[in-house]
């Protein structure tokens, strides 16, 4: 009998444990096992938010060693290597077209905002586009009051960035058009950049956003590029954790640290508080989310996305209950 119920443990553990690679056997976290307080260089804080690092295992090198690079949609627009278009002349408020017209591997976030077509969107999950394919994905609507073509026509041209966590956060949880439009205008009533159209990017009009926006930028960026290992970041604010983003290589998160960083630090400019959630309650959300692969998958049912390319995930996205 006990050597029965000792190979029901080892499966049991293997079947938890070996599938995944976005946990804590490959990741470096900000604590050691019963630490109340984060490790030195795991941390920096700006104002109303603080940033804590998740880095990089030897294993994890090893684990995704040969993987390409894959370039993101900001750069894939900027040099015309994506064709993203309304999927037809009359279009579809939550379907858009992208079509990779290049020989590069493109990486689309959950949270990237296209601009142009018949109104302003915002990318619904994570998606990597390979080489020529040609795919239709979900979207949400941010620019509530033009359904009407641009000077593009049913072209986006346009990038803007990561929307802010909040409408992100809303995408994932409620799953709704209409909480969508409610976010960005509250969002733009905030910063007094309402427009006729309602479309979220008008608030690269303000000053005040534009500023707060850089100068938390500017401390975080400086803390992070300092540590080539960094491969995820957990954001707080307040007394709440306000998201969580992984990824598979420091070179993925190096490429999509500046728009991640622009959601974050959007929430914070437009709701953060001074920070009160202790270590402890971080570490026991890491705990969880990074534990083993069936817990992670669970939690990311209602709270979260991941994307898996080859059987492998190469990226997480979380949010607290």
């Amino acid at each position: 009998m006990k050597k029965e119920t000792s190979l029901f443990a080892i499966l049991t553990f293997i079947a938890l444990n070996c599938f995944g690679q976005l946990q804590m056997f490959n990741l470096f976290v900000p604590f050691e096992a019963e630490s109340v307080q984060a490790k030195q260089g795991f941390t920096t804080q700006h104002k109303n938010m603080k940033l804590y690092f998740i880095k990089a295992k030897p294993s994890l090198y090893r684990e995704f060693k040969g993987m390409g690079n894959y370039i993101t949609l900001e750069k894939a627009i900027r040099e015309s290597k994506i064709r993203v278009s309304e999927v037809s002349a009359g279009g579809t408020v939550n379907t858009l077209k992208f079509r990779n017209t290049s020989k590069d591997s493109i990486l689309i976030s959950m949270g990237d905002i296209v601009k142009g077509g018949k109104q302003d969107r915002v990318i619904e999950k994570d998606t990597l586009i390979v080489p020529g394919q040609e795919i239709s994905l979900s979207v949400y609507c941010v620019e509530h009051g033009r359904w009407s073509p641009s000077s593009t026509g049913r072209n986006f041209n346009g990038y803007h960035s990561q929307i802010n966590n909040v409408v992100r956060k809303s995408i994932v949880k409620e799953k709704s058009q209409g909480k969508v439009w409610d976010n960005v205008a509250k969002f733009n009533t905030a910063f007094g950049t309402t427009t006729s159209t309602g479309t979220y990017t008008a608030i690269t009009q303000s000053d005040t956003f534009n500023k707060s926006l850089k100068d938390y930028k500017d401390a975080f960026r400086k803390a992070i590029l300092t540590d080539s290992t960094i491969v995820g970041l957990l954001a707080v604010t307040g007394d709440r954790i306000i998201g969580c983003d992984i990824f598979a290589t420091p070179n993925m998160f190096k490429e999509q640290m500046e728009n991640l960083l622009t959601s974050y630090v959007s929430e914070a400019v437009y709701s953060g508080q001074p920070v009160t959630i202790s270590d402890q309650q971080v570490d026991q959300y890491l705990d969880g989310l990074l534990a083993n692969e069936q817990d992670q998958d669970k939690m990311l049912e209602n709270n979260g996305r991941s994307l898996k390319v080859n059987g492998k995930k190469i990226k997480i996205t979380a949010f607290d209950k």
